[in-house]
C-alpha cells in the first residue's frame, strides 16, 4: 500500500512543472527525504530545515508511517539531522540528531545558526530553544527557554534578534509575541505587545530590517466568536513598537489564508510564501460544523478536494503588494517548509491532505 501511494503521489505531479517549449521547467523535484530513520523516508510535515555552504539540512517533523491517520494511526516524530549538497540530486548524510524528537516548532536561520524554538512530540509541547552551528559540525547550543511552551508557532530573525509569534502557548491558542536578542541572550526572552487580533495558530511570518510581518493562522471558537481562519496580516514596526493591519493575501481574486503555509525572506524587500489550507474547508472542519461533508468522511477525500493553496507568491514590503510567481499542484501542501537559497527557492515535504505526507523536495529556479 505504501508503495502504491508513493507511485500515485509521484504520478500526480508529472507534467505539472513544464515551462515554454524548449525551456527547462521552473520547478523541479531534486530528491526525497532521507531513509536513515525508519518511516522518515515516507515524508514528514512540520519539520525543520536550513541551508549553508550550498548544502541543505533537514531534521525533525512527523508522520503516520504505519497506520494512516484516517484509520486512527499513531503519529511519529523524528530527531535525525541530515545534510545533502544542493546539486541536481540530493545525496543525504546523517550528521547529528536533535536533543529530542520534535516537530511544529519555529524554524529560524540567522547566518550560519539554525535555530529551533519550541515544538512538540508525543510527550507534549516544549519551551526549549536550540541553536545549531552549521559552520561547526552542527554543534548544538542551548538558548534560554521561553517562559511558556509553544507549538504550531512561527518565527523569524532580523538584526540579531529572534521573533516568535502565535501558535499555542502553554497549550492555548495564542496571539503572544516574544523576542530574544542573540547578542544579549543571557537576558532571556522579552514579550512584545500581543498581535491585535484573535489568536493565530499555524501562522506564517518573516522579518525585514525594519518590521515583522505575520499572516494567516487559525483560531478555534472562543469567547470572541466562532472558529476563524485568518486571511489578513499584521506588521510590527521595530521603531514605533506598534502593530498595523495588512490587507488580505489576495491572488487571482481569491483571499488566501496561508494558515499551515510557509514563508521566507528572500531579501529585505521581498517575502516569499507558498501552500496552506483552504479557508472555507478548514474553517468548516475546525468549527465542528461539517456543513460541507460528513465528519466521518472528512479524512477520506482525494487530495484535490481539500483545495490546498497551489501558488508560490511574492510580497513586496515597499509597495505592500502581493503577486504570483508560479502556480503548480506541487505547492498545494500544508506543513511544508520553504527556504530561499541564492536565487532558488527550496520547497520541502508537507502533507498533500490531512494525514498524508509527501517525501518530495522541489527547487524553483528563476
Amino acid at each position: 500500500m505504501k508503495r502504491i501511494l508513493s507511485i500515485l503521489i509521484s504520478a500526480s505531479l508529472l507534467g505539472c512543472t513544464g515551462g515554454s517549449k524548449g525551456e527547462a521547467p521552473a520547478l523541479k523535484e531534486i530528491g526525497t527525504m532521507p531513509a536513515f530513520e525508519s518511516g522518515f523516508e515516507q515524508g514528514v510535515s512540520a519539520c525543520y530545515a536550513a541551508t549553508h555552504d550550498d548544502c541543505l539540512y533537514i531534521a525533525g517533523g512527523c508522520n503516520f508511517p504505519e497506520t494512516p491517520a484516517a484509520e486512527g494511526g499513531a503519529k511519529r516524530y523524528y530527531k535525525g539531522i541530515y545534510r545533502a549538497s544542493l546539486g541536481d540530486t540530493l545525496q543525504w548524510q546523517k550528521v547529528g540528531h536533535l536533543p529530542v524528537a520534535s516537530g511544529y516548532g519555529a524554524n529560524i536561520q540567522a547566518g550560519s545558526r539554525w535555530i529551533i524554538v519550541g515544538g512538540m512530540n508525543g510527550e507534549g509541547a516544549s519551551a526549549e530553544a536550540i541553536s545549531i552551528d552549521l559552520a561547526d559540525a552542527c554543534k548544538i547550543e542551548k538558548l534560554p527557554p521561553l517562559p511558556c511552551t509553544v507549538d504550531n508557532t512561527a518565527g523569524a530573525a532580523a538584526c540579531g534578534k529572534l521573533y516568535i509569534v502565535g501558535g499555542n502557548a502553554d497549550g492555548k491558542p495564542s496571539k503572544r509575541v516574544f523576542v530574544l536578542d542573540l547578542e544579549k541572550s543571557a537576558e532571556g526572552w522579552h514579550e512584545l505587545p500581543p498581535m491585535p487580533s484573535r489568536p493565530r495558530v499555524q501562522p506564517v511570518c518573516a522579518a525585514s530590517n525594519s518590521a515583522l510581518y505575520v499572516w494567516g493562522g487559525f483560531c478555534p471558537a472562543d469567547s470572541a466568536g466562532g472558529a476563524a481562519t485568518h486571511t489578513d496580516g499584521l506588521c510590527y514596526s521595530y521603531a514605533t513598537g506598534r502593530w498595523s493591519p495588512l490587507p488580505d493575501v489576495t491572488i487571482e481574486g481569491e483571499a488566501i489564508t496561508l494558515s499551515g503555509g510557509t514563508m521566507t525572506l528572500r531579501d529585505n524587500s521581498t517575502i516569499i510564501a507558498a501552500g496552506g489550507v483552504n479557508r472555507d474547508i478548514f474553517t468548516d472542519a475546525i468549527s465542528g460544523t461539517y456543513a460541507l461533508i460528513d465528519k466521518a468522511d472528512y479524512m477520506l477525500q482525494p487530495s484535490e478536494w481539500y483545495r490546498f493553496n497551489p501558488r508560490l507568491m511574492r510580497f513586496d514590503t515597499e509597495s505592500g503588494l502581493w503577486s504570483l510567481i508560479d502556480k503548480n499542484s506541487a505547492y498545494a501542501r500544508a506543513g511544508a517548509l520553504i527556504l530561499a537559497h541564492k536565487s532558488d527557492i527550496i520547497y520541502i515535504g508537507g502533507e498533500l491532505k490531512p494525514g498524508i505526507r509527501t517525501p518530495q523536495i522541489h527547487r524553483h529556479r528563476k
